[in-house]
């Protein structure tokens, strides 16, 4: 067994590290909490090569005494407990006393700091762990941290560390949230020289939601606001458009601190149950805030996870919170609606006609005997001796471009099935036909995304371009993180095609798309896009294309709720019947494109036959 030691402080100093400062947009999270629990109301955030290389966080808080600033970078050195039961009653963002001492383990530090009483403010620098300079500067009031190198003398945690374009996303998502949380701080972040974002600080929630996600953001959430039993649920939830394929959208606080906690978004996606498509997650920013004692918080090193006292109470105020939420929005839309008298909406009916194959011209019915009794044998076998269904020889005698006309026309009357008739559109989703004995019903979504599918694929597997050129360029505006994402999967979008570009700052101009589509699907398509590209690089799967070139399918089909003319009806039938005689009847995610009930399943079902 091998010997039994103590480690010297400077290996568990790093070890420590890797618990609470593992990336840039750790140590990104500890300084500026750090900075709203000295109370500044202005913090800015610069980073260069993706944090590794440089992280500035300047706030006006209340700064450091320059007697206690070296006793700020001890290990287990706070302001925030005195004492164990301490713990059970956090307010405070930060409480621990490891933050700077883990960070001066693996990179090299320095901080300018002053008081408001003080003359003069305090520089300090430190490097792995250990002071090297102190000195009086004049500055003003508050803290400037500065972290260089980071895990420099640490090789081997810096392989774990992605692109520098990464790891700067992943600090716009950190300071992103922690603005979320406080609307009344002013929050600028500045990546390599650029400005990504900055905050009013003005105390509203929807002002940081339209600097950080834009205008149709901000026009789409609805208040949270609920109280019961001490506990309050406050903050808004999106409306169903700008749901997501994922859960990056949804940002929860407890007592103000950022926290992760899968239970309590099932319990907001219950919330929407029926209200949104299978697959989507809902947009939210909630805040839970609740007695200290009824919350731990210390239970995990980075304190992204925090510990309920009485979870189910918990789960039920929020469900009740956001079901509140969606129905007062629900109410004020059916009140404005009963003070407009609308007509009943009816049922599109059309008199029948063939879809599954055109009806052809009627023959002319003497030009059809004379050819008959011209071409057909005048005895035939009786039917008594024909033990099996004998086809008829046709002998052409003489071939006539006129006799050949009615041959052909006269083969279609004999070949053709009895003709499906378009009987009309319900719900303007489903579309209802009717064929001999049968009666059936089209999903009108399902059938126009299985099309495009197919023929995107024909496309793709010939390696055919397949864009749609825009008549005009269309600009989007996304945040950071989104932007980034992009742009590493560049080539990817264009493989799918895209015909795109970066448009400087956090746009990207779309000269083409995979299909016709309006700008609103364009963006949701593109950031799909753009989280599966994501997801496949991390986790690869073998059908992958074909998932992509569905999700390019689904935005560009005919959507439920949209009414149909006849002449769509007309061909959305006939392509249903095409693509049945290629045994294609389901969607690309497996639901069924039409549906079909005997004459007899009817018949049963209003009792007339057992």
């Amino acid at each position: 067994m091998a010997e039994i030691r103590v480690l010297s402080s400077s290996v568990a100093d790093k070890i420590a590290a890797g618990e609470v400062a593992e990336r840039p947009s750790a140590v990104v999270k500890e300084l500026v909490e750090n900075a709203i629990d000295a109370g500044a109301d202005k913090i800015e955030v610069e980073i260069k090569q993706g944090g590794v290389g440089y992280i500035r966080v300047t706030d006006n808080g209340c700064g450091i005494p320059r007697g206690q600033v070296k006793t700020a970078f001890l290990r287990h050195a706070t302001s925030k407990l005195t004492e164990i039961d301490d713990l059970y009653r956090i307010s405070t963002m930060g409480f621990r006393g490891e933050a700077l001492a883990s960070i001066c383990a693996v990179s090299q530090v320095e901080i300018v700091t002053k008081t408001a009483d003080a003359e003069e403010g305090t520089f300090l620098s430190v490097a792995n762990g250990k002071a090297e300079e102190e000195s009086l500067i004049a500055c003003g009031d508050g803290t400037t941290m500065v972290v260089e190198n980071l895990f420099a003398n640490v090789p081997a945690r810096m392989k774990f560390l992605k692109k520098d374009s990464t790891e700067a996303g992943y600090v716009a998502d950190v300071l992103s949230r922690i603005a979320l949380s406080r609307p009344e701080i002013s929050f600028t972040y500045i990546c390599d020289g650029n400005e990504i974002f900055a905050t009013a600080g003005d105390g509203k929630l929807e002002n940081v939601i339209l600097n950080l996600y834009g205008l149709e953001h901000a026009k789409a959430i609805l208040p949270v606001d609920y109280t019961e039993e001490k506990i309050r649920i406050h903050g808004v939830v999106g409306k169903p458009e700008i749901s997501r394929g994922n859960r990056s959208r949804q940002t929860l606080f407890v007592n103000g601190r950022y926290v992760k906690n899968h239970v309590l978004s099932k319990v907001a996606e219950e919330a929407f149950r029926n209200r949104m498509m299978v697959g989507k997650f809902p947009f939210f920013v909630l805040h839970v805030d609740l007695p200290a004692e009824l919350v731990d918080v210390n239970v995990h090193p980075a304190k992204t996870e925090v510990k309920f006292a009485n979870e189910k109470q918990i789960y039920d105020v929020a469900y009740h919170a956001i079901k509140n939420a969606l129905y007062v929005k629900e109410e004020t839309v059916s009140v404005q609606e009963k003070s407009i008298e609308q007509p009943m909406p009816k049922m599109t009916v059309s008199a029948p006609i063939s879809n599954y194959s055109p009806q052809p011209q009627r023959v002319n019915p003497i030009l059809v005997r004379e050819y008959m009794d011209a071409t057909i044998p005048k005895e035939m076998p009786s039917v008594s001796s024909v033990k099996e269904p004998t086809p008829v020889k046709v002998n052409i005698i003489e071939e006539t471009p006129f006799k050949q006309e009615v041959m052909e026309e006269l083969q279609s009357v004999l070949e053709m099935d009895e003709p499906a008739k378009i009987i009309g559109q319900i719900f303007d989703t489903y579309i209802i036909c009717q064929q001999g004995d049968e009666v059936f019903f089209i999903d009108q979504h399902a059938a126009h995304e299985r099309m495009r599918f197919e023929t995107l694929k024909e496309s793709y597997q010939k390696k055919e371009k397949f864009t749609q050129m825009l008549l005009s360029p269309i600009v989007l505006n996304l945040d950071f993180r989104e932007k980034q994402t992009v742009m590493e999967h560049l080539s990817g979008f264009l493989m799918f095609g895209f015909d795109m570009d970066d448009f400087g700052g956090n746009a990207v101009i779309i000269n083409g798309t995979p299909v016709a589509m309006d700008e609103s699907r364009i963006r949701d398509l593109m950031l799909e896009l753009s989280d599966a590209m994501e997801q496949q690089r991390q986790h690869p799967i073998a059908d992958f294309e074909e998932a992509a070139l569905d999700m390019i399918a689904c935005k560009g089909a005919i959507k439920a709720n949209k009414h149909l003319s006849y002449v769509e009806m007309q061909d959305l039938v006939q392509r249903v019947a095409e693509l049945e005689t290629q045994g294609v009847n389901s969607c690309p995610h497996g639901r069924p494109i039409r549906i079909t009930f005997t004459k007899d399943e009817i018949e049963k079902l209003f009792k007339r036959k057992l």
